[in-house]
């Protein structure tokens, strides 16, 4: 795991239905009344964890009293582009896309619960893109 995201979200369960809805599993086994943090997976692999807003202002004070999200955007690579948008066109709003960047990898752009942006590239483009080699 070289780089994960901790969310703070405002409703966990909220944003467990929504991260479920779109095919991620939330493993809830570590979450507790006063922890309540999910670890989040994607096609079981790990990939980061939502934790409640205030919890989280508590665990780490630096963040009490900021606003729940962040300018920047967190990026999903999937095998079924296809399958992914119409999960994703089904439980929310595409707010971007979909299109292809200028390496020709095809990518659509969704808003989590709290504000997050998940940007979702198809790994097969990415793959016959102009990145083969590079990242």
């Amino acid at each position: 795991m070289p780089f994960a995201p901790c969310l703070g979200v405002k409703d966990t369960a909220v944003s467990k239905a929504f991260y479920e809805q779109l095919g991620f599993t939330v493993d809830s086994r570590t979450a507790t009344e006063t922890d309540d943090i999910h670890m989040v997976l994607f096609d079981g692999q790990f990939c980061g964890m939502l934790y409640r807003h205030a919890q989280l202002e508590n665990w780490l004070p630096p963040l009490q009293g900021k606003a729940i999200g962040f300018t920047g955007m967190f990026y999903l690579e999937v095998e079924n582009f296809q399958a992914m948008l119409d999960t994703c066109a089904a439980v929310t709003d595409i707010i971007r896309g979909p299109s292809a960047d200028h390496t020709g990898t095809r990518e659509f752009y969704i808003a989590d619960p709290d504000g997050y942006i998940i940007g979702v590239n198809d790994a097969v483009s990415r793959r016959n893109s102009d990145l083969v080699g590079q990242h």
